[in-house]
């Protein structure tokens, strides 16, 4: 093979490595996957997969954009090589978008059914234990685990939470015409735990009035439609982030503090930044990382994978994203709230709006989360954000924004306290 062929097949794999999924397999792997899939050119305008439709087949987009639309007409970009796009497009079936090329582009498909064979022969680059044989890991059972915990994602069998059952029926409520807020005030009362957390809020530093509010009709009122929706879903998710095992509870507590410290710091930067919801903006930080919940419950069932808490983690710092975008679009969520979940960990990421949005938020939330914790280390410097020069915090220095939230320190807790009871 001459020079040139040997730094062409090499930059084909570099290119196939960027996709999560893709970069588990090994070199001949790839090459062998690369000889078997279809590589199809799209122009712009070009439909590419239907709203609805089932297939056994993954799409990875090699180059350009695609616009996926869901059926209530919420829209997203996906640019190849973004972060977004290590996923396949529109990987949850049946597909929830119709997906059009936005420019010309390429996308890899690849049969289903292939990619889950490989992936189980993939050679997992995860410690197991000191002197474990290649042979012996690939039948230990937390390797096994692993990989079908891989299987179940690519062929769909992994099983995502409901939405709080109040929570669904708040948002019953709200869609029906000629609604009142006592009609919320009644579904509430019903659990009293609910309705002392709602009184609580209403009578809390951030929404106190001039008198105590006693009863639940009173705190729907004082707080209003939106806040009191936003508050109950974030009231009942907190019953989510809960596991029998007790391992897995401290991951899930660590989980609940660091989703509340992003929520409380969200909601005090929104306060600040126009055009932006406070309330929506405290849901929007509790649950970007929502697609950490399904990877500890899978491991809740699986002993093996509970007692290597390394593998656990790898699972999670890879597969949240997906899975959270995955489990937000199951619960109807707008696609802000997606779309935070989709590039909370990506510091870089750049909307190409002017304006803010709920992604930009949270990105800024977390960075300032982790500020004198060790994960600060790896991410950017403030200035260098895109994020955070679209706020109204950008009109300041990195320094100065954090003696703002300092100042706010008082109203961060008070968020806190609330989400924490």
């Amino acid at each position: 093979m001459s020079s040139e062929s040997l730094d062409q097949a090499s930059s084909n794999l570099s290119r196939l490595k960027h996709f999560s999924l893709l970069a588990k397999l090994s070199d001949p792997q790839l090459v062998v996957l690369s000889s078997r899939a279809d590589y199809r050119r799209f122009s712009k305008g070009a439909k590419i997969l239907d709203l609805g439709s089932k297939d056994s087949y993954d799409y990875f987009l090699l180059e350009g954009e695609v616009a996926l639309t869901a059926e209530d007409g919420r829209t997203a970009l996906i640019a190849a090589a973004s972060q977004a796009a290590r996923q396949p497009i529109a990987h949850l079936q049946p597909r929830r978008y119709e997906v059009k090329a936005k420019s010309p582009c390429v996308m890899l498909v690849v049969d289903q059914p292939t990619l889950t064979r490989m992936l189980k022969d993939a050679p997992l680059d995860y410690q197991i234990g000191e002197g474990v044989s290649q042979v012996d890991r690939t039948e230990h059972p937390a390797y096994s685990l692993v990989t079908s915990f891989y299987q179940d994602l690519n062929a769909h069998r992994l099983t995502l939470p409901s939405l709080p059952d109040m929570a669904m029926r708040i948002r019953h409520v709200t869609e029906q015409p000629n609604f009142h807020l006592n009609d919320i005030a009644k579904v509430i009362v019903r659990d009293p735990v609910l309705t002392a957390k709602l009184i609580r809020s209403a009578n809390s530093p951030l929404y106190r009035g001039f008198k105590e509010i006693e009863c639940c009709e009173d705190a729907v009122v004082r707080l209003g439609l939106d806040t009191t929706r936003q508050l109950i879903t974030i009231f009942t998710l907190r019953e989510i982030f809960r596991s029998k095992n007790a391992m897995l509870q401290k991951r899930m507590t660590k989980l609940w503090r660091h989703s509340s410290d992003v929520g409380a710091i969200s909601f005090v930067l929104a306060r600040m930044t126009p055009g932006i919801k406070p309330e929506q903006a405290l849901l929007a930080g509790i649950l970007h990382d929502i697609g950490v919940v399904p990877v500890i419950m899978y491991a809740e069932e699986h002993p093996a994978l509970r007692t290597h808490e390394d593998m656990l983690e790898s699972l999670i710092m890879e597969l949240r994203q997906e899975i959270g975008c995955a489990l937000l679009e199951s619960w109807e969520f707008p696609d802000a709230f997606v779309a935070a979940a989709r590039h909370a960990e990506d510091y870089m990421y750049d909307s190409g709006q002017e304006t803010p949005t709920y992604a930009d938020l949270v990105i800024v939330a977390q960075i300032h989360s982790y500020i004198g914790k060790p994960e600060h280390g790896s991410i950017p410097p403030l200035d260098q954000v895109p994020a955070f020069h679209k706020l109204a915090l950008g009109e300041l220095s990195p320094q100065r924004s954090l003696q703002v939230l300092q100042m706010a320190e008082e109203e961060i807790n008070s968020v806190r306290r609330l989400l924490m009871d």
